[in-house]
């Protein structure tokens, strides 16, 4: 606790004897009164009082002393009570059972309602969940009353009911009922957990309970970070807000009105702003009263509802809040004290909560009915309205019609004449909804309002449910749902529902038909079972021999060769290797394929089927390939397949082995650069193939390679010679010269070789290889046809390596491929073409391979009727090897009848393709029998219990069909009940089966009461966020008008403002309008529903201000105005939640959010347009304008989140501390920044004293007195420097001292003698040059010029108040 100690010694007092004189500060003598005598049963709310009332009263050492006394106490009996919980001690009440069985009446009569569409889905949900929540909390007040009267002494109870562990909410639990869940969605689960943890959970109520138990904990751990942080913005926000003066001397205040003439606690520890005095003009509390208990009781026993009192949102203080408009130090209950850090008290006052609330997650169900009174009616009689009252139609929550009030007004019910007794008045407030309708005559103790407190924003969200159809059949409008096509952004057409209106299933017997088929007969004709409804065929699309294939499965495939293919001239061969069979195909020439594909297959055009297998392109070794001039190749996409040829030519191959080691260089045989023979072991195990100069490759003691070069070395020596030539090698031709003594008489390939020892020409032998221009494919055949795809084989010869490549390998590599492709010409990319192996005609032994084209067909089988298809019967029109055009039907399918009936079709748009009919059963409709005329005509929709005649009602919904003078025949429905703006899925006139859905409910759901509303909302108003949807606000006062366009929906909004100026609103859809035609509106006042953007109400107040004040004036009551409506705002969210947080603190934190402006106009000013500034800096500014006469600058106040606001200090340094560092610091340094070091944070980071407590400035003059002069000041040696006033004592600012500077800007003045001891201490000569450090200011010492401060640097002190302006 701050500053508990008795008040005589508070330092505080003696630094502010003469401010106490000119502003008393009048204190109320709390009662020394004794206690009076209690007997009762103490709990822990009377345990709190009676600590709080002893500490009040008689101070800290007494109430410690009896706190402890009384937790002896506590021990003592509860040793010998030894309270435990044991399973008898969970009692269940008797009335549970009851209770659930009314719950379960309320809702099978709710799903009655939703059967017969008189309601939404979404209506019926809120209204079961609303019914268990109604009960859960009927359950708990029944176990309260098992427990108080049958066993008060229960030690469930005991330990509940007193506070000391538990609450209600687990009693409830354990022996009421667990009650609803959530799922993990939020969304709260209509099947109630109806057992209780003492009768013990069904398995699945155990899962559900579950679902909402896991939320809870993950909850908890992700919301303790967020409460943290919430907490820390806050310190940031505030840390600079110290108590720094006496009193501000302002003139402002706020007004707190009573709630129900009460003020509770929202008038303690506040100083009032000016004397209140009661009806009769006594005073009943004079200005500048701190209001205690008493005081408040005594203002509300004098019915006064309105206080002005002062409030740190008002202080005039600068950059910190002064005594008088704080207050009480809620610690203790006495003035704060100059120099207490409130900021960061309020912070933490604020944040610390939020870590209770989070821990605190409890759901209440949907809507809980508590927020608004639901009035009942005491008398039977009738009902009259005011005459100003204004009501519209309404619908509940429940589904409920109702009527809604517009304005205020009064309700009574008159007893009727043969009742005596007094009419029942009900105030009605706008908003609330009434049951009843002016002039109704009704009972007593019938539901006839329910009245809401307020404007009670509830913070909703937007949610959606799917109807799903519970039946085939029909669609059907009601002409009242009007619905109305709407794109959206992307351009997407969406149906939508514009009123409240139902949707009608009517039965029958749903078909959906296969693709392709087509309905053969028409709509209204009577069917029988097995009729035709519906035929598909399907048809060949290119024609050509059928081929017909056993059935598989539940198809048949049926097979059309449009295209065939035999290769005659080859034999198609077979071998059986171990690998499994390859085959192989021979040509009467010897020429031998290896296919790659085996017969049954398919294959797609331009793969290559076989490879000719070619033994005069294979080399020995691997070597070095060129292409000679004139062969040239086509660029192939991937190198994987070759580079075809397309011309041919000459290859030349220059053959060298390679032998990859990656062993040890101690392995190696051979030295290097010498020749070997063939077979010479070159490393271990690894010998030569071929002869040649090695050369052996080799890193880190590790051999690479070794390469085996053949050819010739010739030693030279001659430069010229060998610069003809490079170490990569070139080709020479027969005939050139090489070297003396060296006649080439073939093509040669010629390398420079150095090494150490020696230099000189590798000469290498050159293999050559004759590429044919064309393969050789002995009779290229190729099939055309009138109608389909052509076939053709292609005989493609590649190259397998590119020009230049050097291939390492030991083993020999094939330089040349020759591949059969097969082309087929404008053939559809998905037709694959099947290999097949046949018999040759004349000769049966032989083989021959055969490609074909194939069209394949599925054909169904018969199928047998399901719940959505009928049965079906299919027949084939074709025979095997029969030859069909392209086009022909090659099966028909049939869909028939299951039962008698009507057929309709479905309406379509242009030529869609039906895909779906009904037949309308015997069964679908009922006959009802009437004896009187009916009251209804054809086409009528009745639902249960409508009337027919009458006498005779409906058992059952429907439409009616047809009527006799017996009899009326209804086709049985279903109605659905859809909302204004439900997203239909469904046209007038659809078939829809079961299963189907028909619609998207929309609908505004209350947000699960968890505090998770709690924290992000606290932080959206804090962070000051704009919300979505925002309510539409009125920008400046005026009249409404509202004017109804020529459909119901679109209305047009204004506001005819003075001048006659009429604003115009556009109204987004789905809003609804909050004010009536004719109202007198403010600006800033909400037109539609929806959460308010503070943002935009700032605006609002301000320009609708800036009118009638001057701009200053209209800024501040802006400002005001908006700082009550946040307070009031975060304090309902704590409210809520049951958690106490003085005013006070929220008005600190809100006084730092909306303490700038932002410069529009800079006017003749030095500010700069945009810049972000204090309202007060600019008053200032202004000021000297109006005095100096040039042009003020103009500005709007603007509203900062904590986080904006913490970045926008004036302190670099605390800014830089919390985010964004790098641009804070860069922006700081750019600007050429100074930090003044004026909160407490700038200090900490700089590790000096903090200015707050003992280390506050105004201290400074105590400490001095105590500790006598300063050392830092007397004891320095260089000349003249002295410290300016209002630094801590323990950081000195160098400053020269000049006797124009009267001596106030000093410190602890030394006297005289203290100067003498300290010159003699430093054995200082009262001549020598530096005695000016030690001389008074005012004393006749000159100091030369460079000593004398700058007079710029004086004044920019002045300005920060650190020197006094003498």
């Amino acid at each position: 606790m701050t500053s508990s100690k008795p008040k005589k010694t508070s330092r505080v007092r003696k630094t502010t004897k003469n401010s106490k004189k000119n502003n008393p500060v009048t204190m109320p003598v709390l009662p020394k009164t004794p206690p009076s005598f209690k007997n009762k049963v103490v709990d822990k709310k009377a345990l709190k009082n009676l600590v709080s009332w002893a500490y009040k009263t008689h101070g800290t050492a007494i109430t410690s002393a009896m706190a402890d006394n009384l937790k002896d106490l506590g021990f003592k009996y509860a040793t010998q009570a030894a309270v435990s919980i044991s399973v008898d001690d969970l009692k269940v009440p008797e009335a549970k059972q009851d209770l659930i069985g009314q719950a379960e009446e309320q809702i099978s009569a709710t799903e009655e309602c939703y059967r017969l569409g008189e309601i939404t889905e979404v209506e019926r949900h809120t209204k079961v969940i609303d019914t268990w929540t109604e009960t859960n909390e009927r359950l708990v007040d029944a176990v309260k009353n098992n427990f108080n009267q049958n066993d008060p002494l229960n030690s469930v109870w005991m330990m509940a009911n007193s506070g000391a562990r538990g609450n209600m909410s687990q009693v409830r639990q354990l022996v009421g009922m667990r009650g609803l869940m959530a799922n993990p969605q939020g969304e709260i689960i209509d099947l109630p957990i109806r057992t209780n943890f003492r009768e013990g959970l069904t398995v699945t109520e155990y899962v559900i309970s579950s679902y909402g138990a896991r939320k809870g904990l993950v909850d908890t751990a992700l919301r303790t970070a967020d409460s943290g942080y919430l907490t820390r913005r806050l310190v940031d926000v505030a840390q600079d807000v110290i108590v720094r003066e006496e009193d501000c001397g302002t003139e402002l205040s706020i007004v707190v009105e009573a709630e129900d003439g009460k003020f509770g606690a929202r008038l303690l520890g506040r100083l009032t702003a000016e004397d209140i005095f009661d009806a009769e003009e006594n005073i009943v509390v004079s200005q500048n009263t701190a209001i205690d208990p008493s005081l408040s009781e005594e203002i509300e026993k004098a019915s006064i509802n309105k206080v002005k009192i002062r409030s740190p949102l008002t202080c005039e203080a600068n950059r910190s809040v002064c005594r008088r408009c704080y207050g009480w130090a809620l610690a203790h209950n006495h003035l704060v004290d100059l120099g207490e850090a409130v900021g960061i008290i309020a912070a933490q006052s604020i944040g610390e909560p939020g870590t209770q609330l989070t821990m605190r997650t409890f759901h209440t169900g949907g809507v809980s009915t508590a927020e608004s009174g639901v009035v009942r009616s005491r008398i039977s009689g009738k009902v009259e309205f005011s005459s100003k009252a204004k009501v519209r139609g309404y619908r509940t929550p429940h589904g409920v019609e109702a009527k809604q009030a517009e304005v205020d007004f009064t309700l009574k019910i008159v007893p009727q004449s043969n009742n005596s007794g007094k009419a029942q008045k009900i105030e009605v407030s706008s908003g609330s909804l009434l049951f009843v309708d002016d002039g109704e005559e009704i009972n007593s103790d019938i539901t006839v309002a329910q009245i809401t407190a307020g404007a009670v924003k509830k913070s909703v969200e937007k949610a959606t449910k799917d109807v799903i159809c519970d039946l085939a059949g029909q669609v059907r409008y009601d002409k009242v749902i009007q619905p109305k096509e709407v794109t959206d952004r992307q351009g997407n057409i969406t149906l939508k529902a514009q009123r409240l209106g139902r949707l009608w299933v009517l039965a029958g017997d749903v078909y959906n038909l296969p693709p392709n088929a087509r309905p053969v007969i028409s709509s209204g004709k009577n069917v029988d079972e097995g009729t035709v409804l519906a035929e598909a065929s399907q048809s060949s699309e290119f024609g050509g021999q059928v081929r017909l294939r056993e059935s598989i499965g539940d198809s048949r495939e049926v097979q059309i060769v449009t295209t065939s293919m035999s290769l005659t001239n080859f034999k198609l061969i077979e071998e059986s290797t171990h690998s499994g069979q390859i085959y192989n195909l021979e040509s009467s020439d010897g020429t031998s394929y290896r296919l790659n594909i085996s017969p049954g297959s398919k294959i797609n055009s331009g793969e290559v089927i076989a490879d000719l297998t070619d033994e005069r392109f294979r080399t020995k070794t691997g070597g070095l390939i060129k292409y000679a001039p004139g062969l040239s190749v086509k660029k192939a996409r991937s190198s994987k397949n070759g580079f075809e040829v397309s011309q041919g030519g000459t290859l030349l191959w220059i053959p060298q082995e390679t032998h990859e080691i990656n062993k040890d260089i101690s392995l190696l045989m051979i030295e290097d650069m010498k020749w070997i023979e063939a077979g010479t072991e070159v490393v271990k195990d690894i010998f030569s193939q071929t002869s040649g100069i090695v050369t052996v490759t080799q890193k880190n003691d590790i051999l690479r390679e070794i390469t085996v070069r053949n050819g010739n070395f010739y030693e030279c020596d001659d430069e010229e010679v060998l610069n003809r030539f490079t170490e990569e090698g070139n080709l020479v031709n027969p005939g050139e010269k090489i070297l003396d003594g060296v006649d080439n008489t073939e093509i040669l390939f010629v390398q420079k070789l150095e090494t150490s020892k020696c230099r000189g020409l590798l000469l290498r032998t050159v293999e050559e290889f004759t590429i044919p221009d064309q393969a050789e494919l002995p009779q290229l055949s190729h099939v055309k046809q009138e109608k389909g795809p052509h076939l053709g084989l292609k005989a493609i010869q590649r190259l397998t390596y590119k020009d230049g490549e050097l291939i390492k390998s030991v083993e020999g590599v094939e330089l040349l491929r020759t591949h059969l492709s097969i082309e087929s010409f404008d053939a559809t990319p998905q037709m694959t073409i099947d290999v097949e192996s046949i018999k040759d005609d004349k000769d049966e032994s032989i083989n021959r391979l055969n490609l074909v084209i194939l069209e394949s067909i599925l054909v169904r089988r018969d199928t047998v009727s399901d719940a959505s298809h009928g049965s079906t019967h299919t027949e084939l029109q074709v025979n095997n090897n029969q030859l069909v055009k392209a086009g022909d039907v090659i099966a028909t399918t049939q869909i028939l009848c299951k039962e008698k009936g009507l057929v309709q079709l479905p309406n379509v748009v242009d030529d869609e393709p039906i895909r779906r009919l009904i037949v309308e059963r015997e069964q679908d409709k009922i006959k009802v029998k009437i004896s009187d005329k009916a009251v209804v005509k054809v086409g009528d929709r009745v639902v249960d219990g409508d009337p027919i005649t009458k006498t005779v009602k409906s058992t059952s919904c429907g439409e009616i069909e047809e009527i006799s003078n017996s009899s009326v025949t209804l086709r049985l429905g279903r109605p659905y009940m859809v909302s204004p703006d439900s997203v239909l899925h469904v046209k007038d006139g659809d078939l829809v089966l079961r299963g189907d859905g028909l619609a998207l409910l929309v609908f505004e759901r209350q947000k699960t009461g968890d505090i998770v509303q709690g924290l992000p909302r606290i932080e959206e108003l804090l962070e000051a966020r704009r919300p979505r949807d925002s309510a539409t606000l009125c920008k400046k006062s005026g009249i409404v008008q509202i004017k109804k366009g020529n459909d119901e929906e679109s209305v047009s909004l204004s506001v005819i403002e003075k001048d006659d100026l009429v604003n115009e609103y556009q109204l987004l859809i789905g809003k609804n309008i909050m004010v009536s035609d004719g109202q007198q509106v403010t600006g800033g006042e909400s037109l539609t529903d929806g959460p308010i953007n503070p943002h935009e109400l700032l605006d609002c107040y301000f320009n609708d201000l800036k009118d009638q004040k001057p701009l200053i004036d209209a800024a501040r009551e802006s400002i005001s105005k908006l700082q009550r409506s946040m307070v009031s705002e975060v304090q309902n969210v704590y409210k809520s939640q049951g958690v106490a947080i003085d005013d006070k603190h929220i008005e600190v934190i809100v006084r730092q959010m909306t303490s700038k402006v932002r410069i529009e106009d800079a006017g003749d000013t030095t500010l700069l347009p945009g810049e972000l500034i204090e309202l007060r800096q600019v008053e200032d500014t202004n000021q000297a304008m109006a005095i100096t006469g040039g042009a003020p600058a103009e500005f709007t106040p603007v509203l900062l989140g904590i986080t904006k606001a913490s970045l926008n200090t004036d302190s670099f340094i605390s800014a830089a501390s919390f985010q964004e560092t790098t641009r804070v610091l860069t922006e700081a340094a750019i600007e050429g920044k100074s930090d003044w070091l004026r909160g407490l944070k700038e200090n900490v980071i700089i590790g000096r004293l903090i200015p707050a407590g003992t280390g506050f400035s105004g201290f400074v003059e105590e400490l001095s007195s105590e500790a006598g002069p300063h050392p830092d000041i007397l004891a320095e040696e260089s000349g003249g420097y002295r410290r300016a006033q209002n630094l801590r004592p323990d950081y000195t600012v160098d400053m020269p001292q000049s006797p124009a500077v009267s001596s106030t800007a000093i410190l602890d003045d030394p006297s005289d003698e203290d100067l003498e001891t300290t010159r003699n201490r430093h054995g200082i000569d009262p001549s020598s040059s530096n005695f000016a450090a030690f001389a008074r200011p005012n004393a006749e010492n000159q100091f030369s010029e460079d000593q004398l401060p700058d007079p710029a640097a004086l004044e920019g002190l002045q300005e920060e108040g650190l020197l006094s302006d003498e």
